[in-house]
């Protein structure tokens, strides 16, 4: 039988990465993968209909503190097919991808993270792992390392953001879920190079 599968939607991507590692301590549940269009970006789970119903509660209130937006529902018998709409699919056994502090940073426009993210790695001692961007251009930078620095990073930024209105929202993971660096964290160059 096919495990149920929960999905949590967001405007932007930053709420989606809070929600997922929420999710995935809350209940035994996998990422599937996520997708992201129109500014929106929706994440997968799967897992017993239990499990899904608790990781839904948890996903959603977590990406709240982030996203303005943020809508879940579950498909607890889904049919075979529903997997080759699951956009950016996620290894949910993939441990090798750690961080004792994950930081996130959204806004819209891709300039103003450029001098951000050279900011946040002068400032802490942290390495910036991705820069995501969706579309509605949203942008959301990833740095990693210890949780001080992490903070540090994310404080930094968040303060030269205050009074812009394009700023989207922030978060600190402490000891995120390896499966949620995994699937975010991978720095892919921009640029086609």
């Amino acid at each position: 039988m096919t495990q149920a599968i929960g999905m949590i939607e967001v405007e932007g991507v930053a709420g989606i990465i809070v929600a997922a590692d929420a999710a995935c301590k809350a209940a035994a549940v996998k990422l599937a993968g996520w997708e992201s269009i129109g500014g929106f970006t929706t994440l997968f789970v799967r897992g017993e209909v239990s499990d899904i119903e608790s990781s839904l509660l948890a996903g959603t209130a977590a990406a709240a503190t982030v996203s303005g937006h943020v809508a879940h529902n579950s498909l607890l018998q889904p049919e075979a097919v529903i997997d080759d709409f699951i956009g950016v699919p996620v290894d949910p056994d993939d441990t090798s991808a750690t961080a004792e502090a994950l930081g996130l940073i959204e806004i819209r426009g891709y300039g103003l993270h450029v001098e951000n993210n050279d900011r946040m790695v002068k400032e802490a001692d942290v390495e910036l792992v991705n820069v995501l961007t969706v579309q509605d251009r949203v942008v959301c930078s990833l740095v990693k390392g210890e949780l001080g620095a992490v903070e540090r990073a994310i404080e930094g930024a968040r303060q030269a953001l205050s009074g812009n209105e394009w700023f989207m929202g922030s978060a600190v993971l402490s000891q995120p879920e390896a499966c949620v660096v995994g699937a975010f964290g991978q720095f892919r160059k921009a640029g086609g190079n």
